[in-house]
């Protein structure tokens, strides 16, 4: 098949772009010819995409809402003019057969962020042209008649785009991110304890850790109120990710806990940090189906997330993690650390949490995603409007 991957962002560090690389590439390798839309120069996609993969760079201009109006314009326009066998979009776009809903269900996003806003910040939510452009542009895709198929990355997201939109639910299948095992394994005790020195622990520190980018969406201000009141001072609280950390050293420093917290910034490479923490945190508000919570589980590290998460799914609680009905629940989230700061070296909690997610494979991933493309194939973009 001649199949178009659209993806207005390329590179980064964030799950959708990972998912971009390995589907591009597995397509690839099994014999099929791919071309990814996305914005950008060809160098930056021949960088991020590798050797065997087509790009069609799309024009866009503005700010955050323009590239997100002028790319769906603009990618339809050029792929009116081309033909493919399958038009794959990771994006909410104006012309696509099949739709990877990765980044979730803006709707949801919205109906869950609304309640921690201030009454004239929720006021003014449905006002914004983003958000307008946005929702727009999902509720034109779930009723386009050209749309074949939508792949959820979890049974949350399916449950979400059935229950705003309606539907039909034969038409979603739920296909989950793979995962690299060969980066995210778990270690043996002695090495972890000497990955914590060398990562420069206090001797005999046990460490919470939070990864994640967008730090206000993640629940970071919520983890570290729990964190500064736990009664384990001998504990780390590990930032890792993009955004600003001002606002949050300053209410670390309010708590009196500012030589326990350390912010490291994004890192490329994540698994050591996994590796070597007691248990993860993440107290989202939202998250389709988070790769961070993956990756954790994948080297051994129980979990705590929320239920506004898809990766709950691969969490049993206080098995290999715990689910949080709401991200602001501060003392079941203080004790869900506490517990797990203590369990969290036990063998049995973090062969539980491996195990949760051994059978997660990017091979399986593409294999599955390639399985729905050839659903009714073939089905030529001219037919389409």
């Amino acid at each position: 098949m001649n199949i178009a991957i659209l993806r207005q962002r390329i590179s980064g560090p964030g799950g959708a772009e990972t998912t971009l690389e390995y589907l591009a590439r597995g397509l690839a390798g099994a014999g099929h010819q791919v071309t990814v839309v996305g914005a950008g120069g060809q160098q930056d996609a021949a960088a991020a995409l590798g050797p065997g993969i087509g790009y069609l760079p799309v024009p866009t201009w503005g700010g955050k809402t323009g590239r997100l109006l002028t790319y769906a314009l603009n990618a339809r326009r050029l792929l009116r003019n081309s033909r493919f066998d399958a038009l794959l979009s990771l994006e909410r776009t104006l012309f696509q057969q099949f739709y990877r809903a990765g980044d979730g269900c803006h709707r949801e996003w919205l109906a869950r962020r609304a309640p921690h806003l201030s009454w004239p910040a929720q006021a003014a939510l449905p006002l914004n042209p983003f958000h307008r452009v946005m929702l727009y542009l999902e509720a034109r895709l779930f009723t386009d008649p050209g749309l074949k198929r939508v792949i959820a990355n979890s049974r949350q997201v399916k449950e979400e785009i059935v229950k705003h939109y309606g539907l039909d639910p034969e038409r979603i299948r739920v296909i989950y991110n793979g995962l690299d095992h060969n980066r995210f394994r778990p270690l043996p005790e002695s090495a972890r304890g000497e990955l914590l020195r060398k990562l420069g622990a206090p001797r005999g520190a046990r460490v919470v850790l939070f990864v994640g980018s967008g730090f206000n969406r993640k629940g970071l201000a919520y983890l570290i109120e729990a964190f500064g009141s736990l009664k384990d001072k001998d504990s780390q609280l590990w930032v890792v990710g993009k955004g600003d950390p001002g606002p949050y050293r300053r209410r670390v420093a309010r708590m009196g806990a500012g030589d326990r917290v350390r912010f490291w910034g994004p890192q490329t490479g994540v698994a050591p940090f996994y590796q070597a923490a007691a248990v993860l945190a993440l107290p989202t508000i939202y998250d389709p189906c988070s790769n961070v919570v993956l990756e954790a589980l994948g080297c051994g590290t129980p979990v705590v997330t929320t239920a506004g998460n898809g990766a709950r799914e691969f969490i049993t609680p206080g098995i290999n993690g715990e689910i949080l009905n709401r991200p602001d629940e501060i003392n079941p989230l203080k004790e869900a650390l506490a517990y797990f700061l203590e369990r969290g070296a036990d063998p049995r909690v973090r062969q539980a949490a491996h195990e949760a997610v051994a059978h997660l494979h990017w091979e399986d991933t593409v294999s599955q995603t390639l399985a729905v493309l050839e659903e009714g194939f073939p089905f030529p973009v001219s037919r389409f409007p």
